[in-house]
């Protein structure tokens, strides 16, 4: 039992503190004593771990025994003054006070100030607390969490316990293991949360752990998550409880850290297709095309950032990130950005979209990534094309377009029609209907074998008007139909 004697003179601000103290650390013992006299007797008597005291409570005829006393007893002091002055400042160092609070007192300042006296008593070892044993311990083991034991005769919550960063799990662990919690609970930490099992009871575990997070968070700036989990009729194996809490813990991808999630049902995800429309490649291409920083901002906060329950399904999101994260490859390629320093902005940005924790960290960094690839691009002239090359990454992203013409070819290079028909006849030995056609032709290729939609869909979603026109380049280009090139395809396949 953590013991508090708060000796003040003021009959109102002591009891104000005393119920300050009670209320917020129901565990702790907290005595007070409103005069000189009896803060000396409380001392010898009480004993106290924590001393919050008024200074001007002690006379100065009787400052030499107070000292002696208090260096008997070696509590931990908080000191309290009216007066802002440099002999109350001396006169607390000389006390060796842990904190010395101005009058008022601010109700949150003095209950961290007696927090982190506490906790740092803890981790010195000056201070132990008995935690009470769980009846249950005995016959609660890391193999319960992982394999199907009967249930538990005894009802049980279970509460999991996360950092963001799993490389604080030990300190976590360390830290919880030297908690006083109000209850009795049984403790596993595993390779990302620590796990606790506790009887189940009218307690406002809630509440308890709030307070473990508040405390935490006073020695850490480590952000964590704690899901509880009350269980359902049925539902009462060690077992199916630890999955619970994973499946709760879950959440955090959309609401981040810092927070209780409690609940006795569990989350369930919508189904959603993680890839890109052949609109929405073409709304990237644009995007990308066009350096558009803002809209592709616009684009992630709709799509991700503004999302209500049943979220989903946290795996889909990062496939269809990954979706979008070869469109940025592809433009990259285009303008043959390479070299150590990007390819490892790459991997990061790729690694943070199968293991970040949080998808808002995901999206911060993939519109910092995009941002860092137009500056590299807008900066380098290296990376400018030359005129060929700039008409053929033209076609690659518009040949969808129906209307797309040598003149919007021209427009989009700042050239001669002429000019350019010249150029690509002298360096692709080609015209520009040739080369739009044999881009529309490949494109189209790869959907017949790749999806299953109809020749006709293909033909428009590639920029054809009409389907036998379609046909006929498809024929001639590919010695064979579509339709016939597909089975013959899925044929090869077999």
């Amino acid at each position: 039992m953590y013991k508090v004697l708060v000796a003040n003179r003021d009959e109102y601000d002591t009891k104000g503190i005393e119920w300050l103290l009670r209320s917020s650390m129901p565990s702790w013992q907290v005595e007070t004593a409103e005069g000189e006299t009896k803060m000396i007797e409380k001392l010898e008597s009480f004993q106290p771990d924590l001393l919050i005291l008024e200074l001007d409570m002690i006379d100065e005829s009787s400052y030499g025994s107070f000292i002696k006393t208090i260096q008997i007893i070696r509590p931990d002091l908080i000191a309290l003054t009216m007066e802002a002055t440099f002999s109350q400042a001396k006169r607390a160092i000389d006390l060796g006070v842990a904190d010395l609070i101005l009058k008022p007192i601010s109700a949150d300042t003095l209950l961290k100030s007696a927090r982190r006296i506490h906790r740092l008593a803890q981790l010195n070892g000056r201070f132990s607390e008995q935690k009470p044993k769980m009846e249950a311990e005995e016959g609660c083991h890391y193999q319960d969490l992982f394999l199907e034991s009967p249930a538990s005769a005894k009802s049980f919550v279970t509460i999991g316990i996360k950092a963001e960063n799993p490389s604080e799990l030990p300190k976590l662990y360390s830290f919880l293991k030297s908690y006083s919690f109000q209850k009795a609970v049984r403790s596993f930490i595993l390779s990302d949360m620590v796990f606790l099992v506790a009887e189940q009871t009218s307690f406002a575990w809630k509440e308890e752990s709030i307070r473990f997070m508040r405390d935490w968070q006073e020695t850490s700036t480590v952000q964590i998550a704690i899901s509880i989990y009350t269980g359902q009729e049925g539902n009462s194996t060690i077992r199916s409880h630890y999955l619970a809490n994973r499946k709760l813990m879950e959440l955090t991808f959309y609401a981040g850290f810092n927070q209780v999630l409690e609940g006795n049902s569990l989350p369930k995800w919508l189904s959603i297709d993680p890839f890109l429309t052949p609109d929405e490649q073409s709304t990237w291409i644009d995007f990308l095309n066009q350096s558009d920083i803002e809209g592709i901002k616009d684009w992630f906060h709709q799509e991700f950032l503004i999302l209500a329950e049943p979220y989903p399904d946290p795996g889909l999101i990062r496939i269809r990130l990954t979706s979008i994260l070869a469109q940025i490859r592809r433009h990259m390629k285009t303008f043959r950005l390479s070299g150590e320093k990007i390819e490892k902005e790459y991997l990061r940005l790729f690694q943070t979209i199968l293991y970040s924790p949080l998808i808002y960290r995901m999206i911060k960094e993939m519109i910092r990534f995009i941002s860092f690839i137009f500056e590299t691009i807008r900066s380098d002239k290296k990376l400018k094309l030359d005129l060929a090359e700039r008409i053929l990454f033209f076609l690659e992203t518009n040949y969808w377009d129906p209307t797309v013409s040598l003149e919007k070819a021209a427009e989009y290079a700042d050239r001669n029609a002429n000019y350019i028909s010249s150029v690509l006849a002298k360096k692709c030995g080609k015209s520009f209907r040739e080369l739009l056609n044999e881009t529309r032709i490949r494109q189209s290729a790869k959907l017949l074998l790749e999806s299953e939609m109809s020749i006709k869909e293909i033909a428009s979603i590639c920029g054809f008007s009409n389907q036998q026109y379609f046909n006929k380049v498809f024929s001639k280009l590919k010695g064979m139909p579509p339709n016939q090139f597909r089975k013959s395809m899925q044929k090869a396949s077999v």
